[in-house]
């Protein structure tokens, strides 16, 4: 019944996404730090706007952080000690939110989930010591790495079934997991015989597939993925997106004008693709291109957007960005005009 109401509410949003392809202005919001602290980051964003990350507290130690528009900042704690660190790093629809923690005096650090307030250690692969998750899905499936009794970091996804370890391209010893989509396909990055870094995309009928890099590049990553399959990263120097074809076609979406190089980090069902360029936010579209975010905030915020790493079905976008010389997430919310 539950995912019914996700379903009908998805279908509400299929208007606003037609209407988000043109170009938009945005209203900012900052979304604060801890008591003392001057460092917060926007990691991921759910549909009802609800921004999960970190801030750091005075001490500059940080805790994974949820913000919603009733309640603000909410530090959602690490591992016991309280002195560890966490980071949230993946929202659902559910407000469900993966990341990691610190767990013991090494600062080796654990995949962590936090649901209906309580935080849950996931533990890592077999025989292994160190993990973290970096996506999470609306079945509350996670993609992340860990090692493991004779491996390196390995991607993996969690489901009811357990960790299961993804392993890597031919050739490769190393790999993440860093997003998922609503049909179980997890997006990341494996080395592979060449010594190179490859993007990924792996999937219960595909298993790991090797995505093409852009012409001349060397290294790519697959850091988003939508749920129609299309999956944003960094090729080389450029923000590529790969396309839902039989061959997963390689897009370079270029950079901002003067900056010399630019990486993807998320995209929505819309297309819409954000990430920086030359440590500017930016967001993609098929009709717009690349845009400077900076330029489509209002003149006077004092803000500076260095940094965008998600963005929802609605068009919400989430980042770092400089205001009164601290670090402050922020949310940014279309206008329509």
């Amino acid at each position: 019944m539950v995912m019914c109401k996700r379903f009908a509410i998805w279908e509400s949003t299929i208007l606003i996404l037609v209407t988000l392809a043109a170009a938009q202005r945005y209203r900012i919001t900052d979304l604060g730090t801890f008591p003392g602290g001057t460092v917060s980051q926007g990691n991921a964003i759910n549909f009802f706007g609800q921004v999960a990350g970190y801030a750091r507290f005075a001490n500059y130690n940080a805790h994974g952080a949820l913000w919603t528009e009733n309640s603000g900042l909410i530090d959602l704690g690490a591992i016991p000690p309280e002195t560890n660190f966490s980071a949230a790093q993946a929202i659902n629809f559910f407000g469900d939110v993966a990341g990691y923690s610190d767990y013991d005096e090494l600062e080796a650090e654990h995949a962590v989930l936090w649901s209906q307030g309580e935080l849950h250690d996931l533990g890592t692969l077999p025989g292994g010591s160190e993990s973290q998750a970096n996506g999470i899905n609306d079945l509350g499936e996670i993609a992340g790495y860990s090692n493991g009794a004779n491996i390196s970091m390995h991607a993996f996804l969690r489901s009811r079934g357990g960790m299961q370890d993804l392993g890597t391209l031919p050739g490769g010893y190393y790999s993440q997991g860093l997003a998922i989509n609503f049909e179980s396909e997890v997006a990341g990055f494996s080395n592979a015989a060449d010594g190179q870094w490859h993007g990924f995309l792996w999937s219960a009928w595909s298993g790991m597939q090797d995505l093409p890099n852009l012409p001349h590049a060397f290294g790519a990553s697959a850091n988003g993925i939508n749920d129609l399959g299309q999956v944003a990263g960094g090729s080389g120097s450029y923000a590529v997106l790969w396309h839902n074809d039989k061959n997963h076609t390689a897009e370079c979406l270029g950079v901002l004008p003067g900056l010399g190089w630019s990486s993807a980090f998320a995209l929505n069902d819309a297309g819409q693709v954000v990430g920086w360029s030359g440590f500017a936010a930016f967001i993609w579209s098929r009709e717009t291109g690349m845009q400077d975010l900076n330029q489509l905030i209002p003149s006077n915020s004092g803000w500076t957007l260095s940094i965008a790493n998600a963005i929802n079905v609605l068009g919400q976008i989430t980042g770092q960005g400089t205001i009164n010389g601290q670090q402050h997430g922020f949310l940014l919310t279309p206008v329509f005009q």
